[in-house]
């Protein structure tokens, strides 16, 4: 009897446990544990000592806004920046290194083809890739490039918009000699006449005082060959702290949206040159008003979305990743929807088709 009685009373305290769970958890599930850093890793494309990405989330390194959010709180930003691009990024995310990065398109389909668990969280878009030859090489244009000497920086952004611009002209990689070099290396060889041509960012107009020609752009062939990028974060990040993620996307937005304001263009392009030590007019080349609204949306709009499925798809024909997958499982827009309604944005920017063009 006594056991029947003690075997009674500890169901009833189980169930009082229970229904205690029941009543309180729902309370309790939604105070979110913050994190007590954020780490957020970007490839660095500066020219000189200073760490630069363009993008959000290099604004929002330049203008400590990360940290004027998120330091109240007690949590801190970490911030790092990798001269090994694409890959290196990539490398610290298989590590568990960090939470949130800022990626182009290749670097990012590589990485997420490779099993790493990312979500999308909001675009970058519009980055115009260059095609700068030695006045010695005697390329006047994209059909003189085959078996010349060529560098371009593999696993990154550009490998991918240099095999577009190669269709574009019928050619593909057998037609020339590819040379795997980074950013500073390619500039260098190309200085040093080692490369007939380097295929690249921004960085390549310095080098036109040195009788470096620009043949082409991404750009001058079509939005839909301009280089995309991401802001990323972890399935892992985001499923512990989306209280945090949404307060994240939430000041990206607002830096895209301060820097979509041609009213802040020379401000934006002065702090984009002092940061980087590239000329304010190579910006000015790259920003315009424009073109700044493409640029600038964070939007995860049609455009972004077929750009960066025929981006899968090439890399998987070009053997650059061995299985492809649907953007669909990959984007995740409600942050950034989110954060357009309650900063009511939404009519800041227009959603692009797959051709640049402003949707109605």
């Amino acid at each position: 009897m006594q056991r029947t009685g003690y075997g009674r009373g500890w169901r009833g305290v189980l169930a009082a446990i229970i229904w205690a769970l029941v009543v309180w958890g729902a309370p309790a599930q939604a105070q979110e544990t913050q994190p007590a850093e954020i780490r957020i890793g970007l490839p660095d494309q500066s020219a000189g000592s200073k760490p630069f990405i363009g993008g959000p989330l290099g604004l929002a390194y330049i203008r400590h806004s990360l940290e004027q959010v998120f330091e109240p709180q007690g949590i801190k930003i970490k911030w790092s920046f990798f001269k090994g691009a694409g890959p290196a990024v990539n490398e610290a995310l298989a590590n568990r290194q960090l939470d949130v990065v800022y990626l182009g398109d290749l670097a990012a389909i590589i990485g997420r083809s490779g099993g790493l668990p990312t979500r999308l969280l909001l675009g970058s878009r519009g980055s115009s890739s260059y095609l700068a030859a030695t006045p010695e090489s005697g390329i006047q244009r994209l059909d003189d490039l085959r078996g010349k000497r060529v560098a371009v920086y593999k696993g990154t952004a550009d490998q991918l918009s240099f095999e577009r611009a190669l269709k574009s002209a019928g050619l593909n990689e057998r037609d020339i000699k590819v040379i795997n070099l980074d950013w500073s290396a390619g500039r260098a060889a190309l200085s040093a006449r080692k490369v007939d041509a380097v295929w690249g960012g921004v960085s390549l107009l310095t080098l036109r005082p040195q009788g470096i020609r620009i043949i082409t752009s991404s750009q001058t062939l079509g939005w839909a060959n301009t280089t995309q990028a991401a802001v990323l974060a972890s399935q892992e990040f985001i499923q512990r702290y989306p209280q945090t993620t949404q307060q994240l996307v939430d000041v990206l937005v607002r830096e895209a949206q301060w820097s979509s304001d041609p009213a802040h263009l020379g401000e934006y392009i002065a702090l984009m040159t002092e940061q980087s030590q590239i000329p304010a007019a190579l910006f000015e080349e790259q920003f315009t008003p424009q073109t700044l609204s493409l640029k600038t949306s964070p939007r995860i709009d049609p455009f972004l979305h077929d750009s960066l499925q025929d981006s899968v798809q090439r890399a998987k024909a070009a053997g650059l990743i061995r299985s492809d997958f649907s953007v669909d499982e990959w984007l995740e827009p409600r942050f950034v929807d989110n954060a357009l309604k309650t900063l009511a944005l939404t009519a800041a920017w227009p959603a692009y088709d797959a051709d640049g063009n402003a949707k109605p």
